[in-house]
């Protein structure tokens, strides 16, 4: 029997999980990930998308472009994949405060939370040295940011359940 904790996740036995959050909830972070569809099948070539496609091979242009050329689309269809599946597991159950979920799912609920890290990182202007922001509630990137702490502590999570017993 698997040991409980007091997170958003619990492993319930070797490939079944529990997603513990409200049903409300799991509605704002479906609404998000279908936000985070629209700029991939849409604007994926945008500044904001940036770090979702990243650069392979940062000093040389004509082997980046090549790289882009042949990987960009097997990403971006594993993206949107991982999207589907997160948002159906998501509206699974919607009365429920928490939905079962199976290790496939986790591993795309895990790849589409931190793509809408890397989106907001992007907005927020987070660089590869550690970031320690203080917003006053009346910045405007206030939400932004707090949505961003939240993400990051569910995926802590995610990850933290996955190795358990491992």
């Amino acid at each position: 029997m698997a040991r409980r904790n007091s997170g958003p996740l619990s492993r319930i036995d070797e490939q079944t999980y529990s997603l513990n959050i409200d049903a409300q909830d799991r509605e704002t972070l479906n609404s998000l990930l279908d936000q985070l569809r629209d700029v991939l099948m849409n604007d994926s070539n945008s500044d904001v998308a940036r770090r979702l496609f990243p650069a392979a091979y940062h000093q040389d242009e004509q082997h980046e472009h090549e790289y882009q050329r042949l990987m960009r689309d097997e990403l971006l269809s594993s993206r949107l994949a991982s999207l589907t599946l997160t948002s159906s597991m998501l509206e699974r159950d919607h009365e429920a405060s928490q939905v079962n979920l199976t290790s496939d799912e986790l591993d795309a609920l895990m790849r589409s939370i931190n793509s809408l890290r890397l989106i907001l990182g992007t907005l927020l202007d987070v660089d590869e040295d550690e970031f320690e922001a203080v917003l006053e509630e009346d910045d405007p990137g206030y939400g932004q940011y707090q949505l961003y702490l939240y993400l990051g502590w569910l995926l802590d999570w995610i990850v933290r359940v996955q190795t358990e017993g491992n």
